[in-house]
């Protein structure tokens, strides 16, 4: 009996470090997520295209900030090229988690995810009137 659980006790404990790390990618995609669909919806109501990419960036950042697994912050690219009243806005965010406490049962340094979010213009708000500076 000694034996065995001398045997099986690492393996459930990689089990359960493997599951700790699988809950933490979850979580993490989450709030990714969030934070995207957030900096999207900030960049959609914004009067310009300079001040929805300033907008995008503020909020992806505020969304993210208590986030101490984000390895260096968020990136935040947002896409304005449709950016007319009707058009479309988009925002993309990328993170690195920070697996680093968890390398030894096999699992990489970091982890790359990316959350992405699209939102529509309103087609009634007259866009362009401000001067890009994020008012």
């Amino acid at each position: 009996m000694s034996l065995e659980m001398v045997l099986v006790t690492p393996i459930f404990v990689a089990f359960l470090l493997f599951l700790a790390a699988a809950g933490r990618m979850v979580d993490a995609q989450s709030q990714v997520d969030g934070a995207a669909r957030d900096a999207v919806r900030a960049a959609s109501i914004a009067r310009s295209a300079p001040s929805a990419q300033a907008f995008a960036a503020e909020t992806a950042a505020a969304g993210l900030r208590n986030s101490r697994w984000c390895a260096g912050g968020p990136s935040v690219v947002t896409d304005v090229s449709d950016w007319r009243p009707g058009g479309r806005v988009g925002v993309t965010i990328t993170c690195d988690v920070d697996l680093g406490d968890l390398s030894f049962i096999g699992l990489p340094g970091t982890k790359r995810l990316q959350g992405d979010a699209v939102a529509p213009i309103d087609t009634f708000t007259f866009r362009g009137t401000d001067t890009g500076d994020g008012e």
